[in-house]
C-alpha cells in the first residue's frame, strides 16, 4: 500500500490530461495549442508520458500520432478518471441560483431555434449568474467539436449510435414537411406527389451534408425534385418561399415555428421520409460533472414539456 502511493507521488497527474488531449488530436503540435503550451513543452511532455508508462504510447503514421496498443488500453481509464477527478472538483460549488458559468452549446440552427429561446428565458430565472455561449457545429464530424472541448454540448440529428469518447441521449424525432405561402398555386387542400414534383423548390441543405432525406426517398422512388438554389440559412430558405410560388422542405418544429412568424402553410409530404432524430451529445470527460449534469437535465424537461406544433416557450 505504501509502495503504491510513493508511486503515485511520484507522478504528475497533468501527464493524465496531456495524453487524453493526444488521444483527441492525435499532433503534438495541435495538443501542444489546445492545451496552451509549446511544442517544444509539448514534445517533452510526451517523453514523459513514455517514461512513465514505459511505453512509446504514440507513433508517427504519415499526418498523426498513432496511439499503440497500450495507449489504445489505457484511454478509457483515464478519461474516465480525469472526469471523475473534475466531478469531485466541482461537487461542492455548483449552486445554479449563484454560480457564475459559461456553457458552451453547439447547436444546429433549426434545433436552435427551437431550444435556445426558452433555455435562455429558464436560465434567465433560475440561474441568472451562468450564460450561453451558442456555436454552430463544424463541418469537420460532429464529434470533433467535443473532442476537442470546444463545447461542453452538441444537439443535432444524429443516428442513435456514437463513438464510445461519446454520451448521447436522444431528445426527439422531426418529420419532414413542406413549407409554402398560403396562396401558392402548386398546392390546393391537399399536396400531392405530382404537384410537389412540378413545382419549383428551394432546398436547406445544412453544412457538411450533400444531400437530404427527402431527396433520398424522391430517388427511391424515382423521381428529382426541380432545385432552383440551396442554402445553408434555414431562415433565408423561408423569407424567399414566403414571397414566390417556391416550395421547401424543413423539420416540422422548425417549420410550424416559422410558419407562425412569416405567415406560411405547412404541409404534409405525399411520401415517406425517414424521421431526423435529435439528440444531445457530450464527451465522457464531461459526464460525471455536476453542473453540466444538471444543464442536460433542464434541456430535456424543457424538451418534454414542448408540443411538436407548439413548440418550446
Amino acid at each position: 500500500m505504501h509502495s503504491s502511493k510513493t508511486t503515485l507521488h511520484k507522478v504528475d497527474l497533468n501527464l493524465l490530461v496531456a495524453f487524453d488531449v493526444l488521444m483527441t488530436e492525435q499532433s503534438v503540435t495541435h495538443a501542444g495549442r489546445a492545451l496552451g503550451i509549446t511544442q517544444a513543452a509539448m514534445s517533452n511532455t510526451l517523453k514523459r508520458l513514455r517514461l512513465t508508462f514505459n511505453d512509446p504510447l504514440f507513433i508517427k503514421q504519415g499526418h498523426i500520432m498513432a496511439p499503440t496498443a497500450k495507449a489504445l488500453q489505457l484511454a478509457a481509464t483515464v478519461r474516465k478518471a480525469l472526469a471523475h477527478t473534475q466531478s469531485l472538483l466541482n461537487r461542492e460549488s455548483f449552486h445554479p441560483a449563484t454560480t457564475h458559468r459559461q456553457f458552451r452549446i453547439a447547436i444546429s440552427e433549426c434545433v436552435a431555434s427551437i431550444i435556445v429561446p426558452p433555455l435562455v428565458n429558464t436560465l434567465r430565472q433560475i440561474a441568472p449568474h451562468i450564460s450561453l455561449d451558442v456555436l454552430v457545429p463544424g463541418e469537420d464530424g460532429h464529434s470533433k467539436i467535443l473532442e476537442r472541448g470546444d463545447a461542453d454540448l452538441l444537439i443535432t440529428w444524429f443516428p442513435w449510435v456514437t463513438s464510445g469518447k461519446l454520451h448521447l441521449h436522444r431528445l426527439y424525432e422531426m418529420n419532414c414537411v413542406c413549407l409554402a405561402s398560403p396562396d401558392n398555386a402548386h398546392v390546393g387542400e391537399r399536396l400531392t406527389l405530382e404537384n410537389f414534383i412540378a413545382a419549383d423548390h428551394i432546398q436547406f441543405l445544412p453544412q457538411g451534408l450533400s444531400s437530404t432525406l427527402v431527396d433520398e426517398a424522391l430517388l427511391q422512388l424515382g423521381y428529382t425534385r426541380k432545385i432552383m438554389g440551396r442554402f445553408n440559412n434555414s431562415s433565408l430558405v423561408a423569407t424567399m418561399v414566403a414571397t414566390s410560388d417556391l416550395l421547401t422542405v424543413l423539420p416540422d418544429r422548425y417549420a410550424h415555428f416559422l410558419a407562425k412568424k412569416m405567415n406560411l402553410r405547412v404541409h404534409p409530404l405525399p411520401f415517406e421520409v425517414m424521421p431526423l432524430r435529435i439528440a444531445m451529445a457530450w464527451h465522457a470527460r464531461n459526464h460525471e460533472s455536476v453542473a453540466d449534469q444538471w444543464l442536460r437535465k433542464v434541456i430535456i424537461e424543457l424538451v418534454e414539456l414542448a408540443d411538436p406544433e407548439n413548440p418550446i416557450r
